[in-house]
């Protein structure tokens, strides 16, 4: 295989990315339900409502904050008639608030709800399909935890999309909105400067008046860029470290369930406390990480901590001394309270970005780790189109491969063959060393492994099945067990038990319906007998066993074998194994033999010969 395929294995690294790009990774993301799905229309339709909702709850809020205005001056001028008033006001705005606000909640779930869905379904699709869960095994470790990226990270991105999207499309419209107002409260002047007289009052001395068309709007934006731009200049590692925290997660999370996968190896061999000392390294790149993040959070905290006390301020010292003072521009107390909420407004509006920085970093992180599935499935996908290896269909009932080369994920080439052909009814037995490739050729002619050029041709209409060494459970009942992967009501239940007496497991006949993890309760060999079983209820036309019997003794394996040969006649099978004992069993024998440039070639030999 060339290095131009190969270099297409490069690892992921998690780089900085400007706003177009990650905006170019959001629209990636989201666009195919939002474009191409055939969802679309009835979640636009939900989107309008809820946006027509947004835009009411903004002018409602606006009615509040005037509302908040008429109140205060009813108090603090002792108007009776305007204080009722503005109870029923109050009760009326009060109850639009409620309902727009808990109305487009439920709107906004009943769309995350639909997004979340069909996002699933599609990401399941691009992992399973065309093998893609496998394949993305063999271009690096950029795709980690594919597992989290389903479960979590869709999750994560919906939510954050969805809030920060509306949080920031009601933030321009309360934006909008309260420009407008403190704009024309801008006559109101800026008092620079002040003296104190000796009975310790403020009069005014020679201080400078500031007024110019919108300086309050100004003033607040310059503030907001300044603060801004300090707390993205505290708070940049946060990205980063959130991406690493995730990933040092969900190591550790995979690592606890290999654990206890492999439990009884582990008993049997005494290893928890070497797997202690090691699930403990594992979380503690966790730890580590989380510590930095603390140290990047406290940090970002006392920073913007300082500028919020610094923000309550603000609008006191600048118009505090024209209320004061000149009592020139404001009319009443209730509208000093009206323009200190429009200002406040604005400074927020302005300072969106850094309200949402942290919440913001972990969003980048998300949609990194998405990207990166997408990318990486992308790349596993133009490799595989790219691959110069051939499937093709054979022109009789033959598996006929030619001139192959299966490499590794390296690069280097593993296993050759020039010309192999498997006839109907041959039963075939492949030897070689530990090592050689014998697995990664049953995986190219399977289709499975894209690193290889040749061509296989495969006999159309044929049953053709792949057993592993370790056959997978699902969790559930035997018969689905032994059915897999075809549903559970393929075959009727009968056969299903003749067939389980016939590979060596009578004692689970009766237990067929039982819910367990069958790959921790059945024994190595007994798990290899249930893959026999699919095998020949399947009715299998080519059977490749890639040391399914490996596990079992030899007198079981050869009674095995035995019954294969009696109802398996006409299938083709084709063994990989080391026993001689296997020998009788077969007609043909090939060996993988070594090369000088430490690959290895599939060649014929005769039955005799024990190269092995």
């Amino acid at each position: 295989m060339g290095q131009s395929v190969m270099s297409a294995f490069s690892g992921h690294q998690m780089k900085k990315q400007k706003f177009g790009e990650v905006v170019k990774r959001i629209w990636k993301i989201a666009a195919p339900y939002w474009v191409h799905s055939e969802e679309k229309w009835g979640s636009l339709i939900l989107l309008a409502i809820n946006i027509t909702v947004m835009v009411l709850t903004n002018f409602v809020g606006l009615r509040m904050v005037i509302w908040n205005q008429d109140w205060t001056n009813a108090l603090v001028n002792k108007d009776v008639n305007l204080w009722r008033q503005q109870i029923y006001v109050f009760l009326l705005v009060g109850a639009a608030m409620i309902f727009t606000g808990s109305f487009n909640v439920y709107i906004s779930a009943w769309i995350s709800i639909r997004w979340r869905r069909w996002m699933t379904a599609r990401y399941l699709r691009l992992w399973l399909e065309h093998h893609s869960h496998y394949k993305m095994t063999l271009t690096g470790n950029e795709t980690d935890n594919p597992d989290q990226r389903i479960t979590e990270d869709i999750t994560l991105f919906i939510s954050s999309t969805w809030t920060f999207s509306f949080s920031f499309v009601q933030n321009l419209l309360s934006l909008g909105t309260y420009i407008v107002v403190l704009w024309g409260y801008s006559n109101v002047p800026l008092v620079l400067g002040s003296q104190f007289a000796e009975n310790g009052r403020y009069i005014m001395g020679t201080g400078t008046h500031l007024e110019f068309p919108g300086y309050l709007v100004v003033l607040s934006l310059v503030w907001a860029i300044v603060t801004t731009t300090v707390a993205h200049l505290m708070g940049r590692a946060q990205t980063r470290l959130t991406y690493n925290q995730q990933m040092y997660d969900a190591n550790f999370r995979f690592s606890l369930v290999r654990f206890r996968e492999n439990s009884e190896q582990i008993a049997l061999l005494k290893g928890e406390q070497v797997e202690h000392g090691r699930l403990m390294s594992i979380f503690g790149d966790s730890v580590m990480n989380t510590f930095r993040t603390m140290g990047v959070t406290m940090r970002f905290g006392i920073v913007t901590g300082m500028l919020v006390y610094v923000d309550a301020m603000m609008f006191t010292l600048i118009l505090g001394p024209a209320w004061l003072w000149l009592n020139q521009g404001i009319t009443s107390y209730g509208q000093f309270n009206l323009i200190a909420t429009a200002f406040s407004n604005v400074v927020t509006g302005f300072k969106w970005f850094q309200t949402q920085y942290m919440g913001l970093a972990a969003y980048i992180a998300v949609i990194d780790r998405l990207y990166a599935f997408n990318d990486n499935y992308d790349r596993t996908i133009e490799i595989t189109e790219h691959s110069e290896l051939k499937i093709l269909k054979a022109p009789d009932n033959k598996i006929v491969v030619d001139d192959i080369a299966v490499s590794l994920p390296t690069g280097k080439v593993q296993i050759t063959a020039d010309h192999i052909e498997l006839k109907p009814g041959e039963k075939i037995l492949i030897k070689g060393r530990t090592g050689a490739g014998k697995t990664t050729l049953f995986r190219a002619i399977s289709g499975i492994w894209p690193l290889a050029k040749g061509e296989v041709k495969l006999p159309d209409g044929k049953k053709i099945i792949v057993l592993p060494q370790r056959p997978y459970f699902p969790i559930g009942t035997l018969v689905e067990a032994v059915s897999y992967p075809l549903p559970a009501d393929t075959y009727d239940r009968e056969v299903i038990k003749q067939t389980l007496e016939q590979v060596g497991l009578p004692q689970f006949v009766n237990r067929i319906d039982e819910i367990q993890h069958w790959n921790t309760l059945l024994s190595g060999g007994e798990q290899q007998r249930v893959g026999i079983a699919r095998a020949l209820l399947m009715g299998a036309d080519y059977m490749f066993f890639d040391e399914a019997t490996a596990s079992m003794d030899e007198p079981s394996e050869e009674a095995l074998y035995s019954m294969l040969m009696e109802l398996a006649r006409d299938a083709t099978i084709i063994s990989i194994g080391h026993r001689s004992s296997l020998q009788k069993f077969h007609n043909r024998l090939l060996v993988a033999e070594g090369e000088p440039n430490g690959t290895y070639h599939i060649e014929e030999r005769k039955l005799d010969d024990d190269d092995d």
